[in-house]
C-alpha cells in the first residue's frame, strides 16, 4: 500500500512539473490563490467585527477633517503625526489612505476599513512574489496558503488600526529591494515604501533603519550594489522620512512645532510615547520582561485582547511553531550552501526581517500582537519553508499537513463568525454606537453622554465615538462654527457633555431639552412617569423627558 501511494505521488509530481513549465498556468495559479484570499477576507466585510474600535473612529474622524478642511480635527494643517489622544499619538498614513474612499463611497464603518483590506490583499500578492524568488512556485504556493489561513493576517485585514499598515508596506519594500538587485530603479522605489513605514507606525523609526543598514552592508560586501547606489537610496529614504524623524526630535527636546505650507511637524506637550521604548528608560528587569512577553505573545496566546486575536486560537496555529523551527534550520542550511547569491538573498532578507522583529519585541514595552505585528510575516514564511522541506523529504506528509491546517482554518472560521463575533460586539462598542445613533434622531439642545464605554477610566473614548457616530464637523468641534450638518446649534462644548449623569445634572436641566445616554447603573435616577426610556440590550439607555 505504501509503495503504491509513493508511486502515485511520484506520478502526480511529474504531472505537476510539466504543468509548471507553462507560464500561463503559474499566472492562473497566482490569481486563484489571490482571489481565494481576497474573497474570504471580504466575506461579510464591514459587519464582522460589528461596531467600531476607538482607534478606528479616531483615524476616521481625522480623515474626514483632512478631506473637508486639510486639517486634523484639532485644526492642525496636514500633520505628519496625529495628536490623537493627547498623551499618546497616532500615525497618519492610514487616515490619509481613507480620504479617497470617504470621498467616493461616503463616511461609514465599511468605507474606513477598505484601506486595510486592500493593503492586506497586496500583502497576499507580495508573499507569493517573495516565495517565488526564494524557492520557486512550490514555495510561493506554500507562502500564499499559509498567509491566507493565518489568523493574524485574516483578523488584521478586517478592521482599521494605523499600525497594521506597517508589515504590509515593509513587505512591499522587501520585495522591491530584492527585485532592485537586478533592476536598480526598483531599489530606489523600495526606499519609498520603507520610508512610508514610519508614517504607518512609530516602531518603524527604530527598526526599519537597522534592517536597511544590514542589507546595505551585506549587498555592498557582495558587490551587488555600489556606494553611489547606496547614497542615492539613503537620500531618497532620508528625504521622505525626515518630517517624521523631526517630529521625534522636537518632542524629545521640547522644541516648537514646525509649520510649512504643505504639512506640520508637531510638538506634543503631553506626549508619553517615549515611555514605550526600553532604551529611553532602561532597566534589566524590563529587558527580561520584554523578552518573556514577546515569546508569550507570539507563541503562547498571551495577548488576550479580543480585537487582536481569538483567545483560544492566538495569532498563529499551535502546530506552526514546529514547522517554524524546522524551517529556521533549513534556511540557515540553505544560506551556508554554495548556491548562488541571488538564491540566498531572499533567505537572508527574511532572516534579517525576523531579527528586526525580535528587536522590536525586546525594546518595546509590553508588546501586544499589533505592536509586534512586523514579526508575523517572517514567521509565516519560515514555517512555510519548514513545511516544504518536510514534504520534500517525506512526500506523503502533504496530506496530513494539509488536513491539519484545513481543520485549524475551519475551526478558526467557525469561532470568528460565531462566538468571537458575539464577544467582539462589546469591544467594538456596538450597543454604545446604537444608542448614539438613536439619540441623534431625537430633538434636543443638549446631550449628556456616558463617557467611558470601556469602564476603565478612558473618558475620551466616548467623545471620539460620538464624533464618529454623529459625523461632527471639524470646525464645529473646534468652536469655530455653530453649523453642524447645515443646522445652527449651540457650540459643541455647550451641546455635548461627556459625563455620567447625577441628581444635580437632572435638577439643573429640568427645563431644558436634554437627551441622556446612561449606563444601566444610572437608570435608577429616572422614573418612567417622567421620562421616555429606550433600552439598548439592557446596557445603555437613551432617555428624554416626556
Amino acid at each position: 500500500m505504501v509503495l503504491q501511494a509513493k508511486e502515485k505521488m511520484k506520478r502526480f509530481e511529474e504531472v505537476l512539473k510539466k504543468i509548471y513549465n507553462y507560464p500561463q498556468f503559474e499566472v492562473f495559479l497566482f490569481l486563484i490563490l489571490l482571489s481565494i484570499g481576497i474573497f474570504i477576507r471580504a466575506f461579510h466585510f464591514g459587519t464582522s467585527p460589528i461596531g467600531i474600535h476607538q482607534d478606528e473612529a479616531m483615524a476616521a474622524v481625522d480623515a474626514k477633517a483632512l478631506l473637508e478642511y486639510g486639517t486634523d480635527r484639532f485644526g492642525m494643517r496636514y500633520p505628519v503625526h496625529f495628536t490623537a489622544w493627547g498623551n499618546s499619538q497616532m500615525s497618519v498614513f492610514l487616515s490619509y489612505c481613507m480620504i479617497p474612499f470617504i470621498k467616493v463611497f461616503g463616511y461609514s464603518i465599511t468605507t474606513i476599513r477598505i484601506p486595510l483590506l486592500i493593503i492586506s490583499s497586496i500583502g497576499l500578492a507580495m508573499v507569493y512574489v517573495l516565495g517565488r524568488k526564494a524557492g520557486g512556485v512550490k514555495l510561493a504556493v506554500a507562502f500564499s496558503l499559509m498567509t491566507i489561513a493565518c489568523p493574524w493576517h485574516y483578523m488584521q485585514s478586517r478592521w482599521s488600526i494605523d499600525c497594521n499598515m506597517f508589515p504590509h508596506m515593509f513587505l512591499i519594500g522587501v520585495c522591491l529591494l530584492l527585485i532592485g538587485i537586478g533592476k536598480k530603479r526598483y531599489l530606489y522605489i523600495s526606499m519609498i515604501f520603507f520610508a512610508l513605514c514610519s508614517y504607518c507606525y512609530g516602531i518603524a523609526n527604530y527598526s526599519v533603519p537597522l534592517f536597511l543598514f544590514f542589507m546595505a552592508v551585506f549587498l555592498c560586501c557582495c558587490k551587488k550594489v555600489n556606494i553611489k547606489e547606496i547614497i542615492i537610496s539613503i537620500v531618497i529614504y532620508v528625504l521622505l522620512v525626515l518630517p517624521e524623524f523631526l517630529t521625534m526630535f522636537i518632542n524629545m527636546f521640547g522644541l516648537e512645532s514646525i509649520e510649512t505650507p504643505f504639512f506640520t511637524i508637531p510638538y506634543f506637550q503631553e506626549s508619553e510615547r517615549s515611555h514605550d521604548i526600553l532604551f529611553m528608560n532602561f532597566s534589566w528587569d524590563q529587558l527580561l520582561y520584554n523578552i518573556k512577553r514577546m515569546f508569550a505573545v507570539v507563541w503562547c496566546k498571551e495577548d488576550t485582547s479580543v480585537v487582536n486575536a481569538i483567545e483560544t486560537v492566538g495569532p498563529l496555529y499551535d502546530v506552526t511553531v514546529v514547522f517554524f523551527i524546522i524551517g529556521l534550520f533549513a534556511m540557515i542550511g540553505k544560506c551556508k550552501k554554495t548556491i548562488s547569491l541571488e538564491k540566498r538573498l531572499p533567505y537572508i532578507a527574511i532572516l534579517a526581517w525576523l531579527v528586526m522583529g525580535i528587536w522590536v519585541g525586546v525594546v518595546t514595552r509590553s508588546v501586544t500582537i499589533h505592536r509586534i505585528n512586523i514579526i508575523f510575516y517572517p514567521i509565516i514564511m519560515i514555517a512555510s519553508i519548514g513545511i516544504v522541506w518536510c514534504i520534500e523529504k517525506w512526500r506523503l506528509l502533504m496530506v496530513p499537513i494539509g488536513a491539519i491546517y484545513a481543520a485549524y482554518a475551519l475551526s478558526f472560521a467557525v469561532k470568528y463568525f460565531g462566538e468571537w463575533s458575539d464577544i467582539s460586539r462589546i469591544y467594538y462598542y456596538e450597543t454604545y454606537l446604537n444608542a448614539l445613533e438613536y439619540a441623534e434622531t431625537l430633538p434636543c439642545d443638549y446631550y449628556y453622554i456616558a463617557p467611558d464605554p470601556q469602564g476603565v477610566g478612558e473618558k475620551k473614548v466616548g467623545e471620539i465615538l460620538t464624533l464618529f457616530s454623529h459625523e461632527i464637523d471639524a470646525l464645529y468641534y473646534q468652536g469655530k462654527s455653530n453649523m453642524q450638518k447645515g443646522v445652527e446649534l449651540l457650540p459643541f462644548e455647550e451641546r455635548y457633555h461627556f459625563e455620567d449623569v447625577t441628581r444635580e445634572n437632572l435638577n439643573e436641566n429640568i427645563n431644558k431639552e436634554v437627551v441622556y445616554i446612561v449606563h444601566a447603573e444610572n437608570l435608577e435616577l429616572f422614573s418612567e412617569e417622567e421620562y421616555v426610556i429606550d433600552s439598548f440590550y439592557d446596557t445603555y439607555y437613551v432617555i428624554q423627558k416626556k
